[in-house]
């Protein structure tokens, strides 16, 4: 009995903590800005790839994991979600496009996102959008 107790323990050990997507997405303009100077960049695909935003929910915490895994706190107001990086480094804000009147919508996907990140005295903003998005860990993902 030793044997599968010890394996039992092993694997709890190894195993990593359960982590849900909340948002991976690639962006389509990033916006770079500072005092000198502010630039606008339609980014190409390999671009859109190299600056996707990905947010994580593990053990009811969120996670910037495509940015350092830094933690972010999260806020909800109306059609917005807001998660926020507590030390000042930048926050992600996600907006729900059904929230609008028909006639207003733009074609596309559901969400609206930026990405904003404070670097020094500088920004950098990427503006993306995605059908997916999910907050919860029991409900089916919200969906178009």
């Amino acid at each position: 009995m030793r044997l599968p107790a010890a394996g039992l323990a092993m694997l709890l050990v190894a195993a990593p903590a359960f982590a849900q997507v909340v948002l991976d997405a690639k962006p389509t303009v990033k916006v770079e800005s500072g005092e000198g100077a502010t630039s606008r960049l339609l980014l190409s695909e390999p671009d859109r790839t190299k600056h996707r935003v990905t947010i994580t929910r593990r053990d009811g915490r969120y996670f910037w994991t495509s940015r350092e895994d830094r933690e972010l706190l999260h806020h909800g107001s109306g059609a917005f979600h807001y998660f926020i990086e507590p030390g000042g480094g930048g926050y992600i804000k996600v907006f729900d496009t059904r929230t609008l009147p028909e006639s207003m919508r733009d074609p596309g996907p559901r969400f609206r996102y930026m990405e904003h990140l404070t670097l020094w005295l500088g920004t950098i903003t990427y503006w993306g959008a995605s059908d997916e998005f999910r907050l919860d860990t029991d409900g089916p993902a919200n969906k178009r």
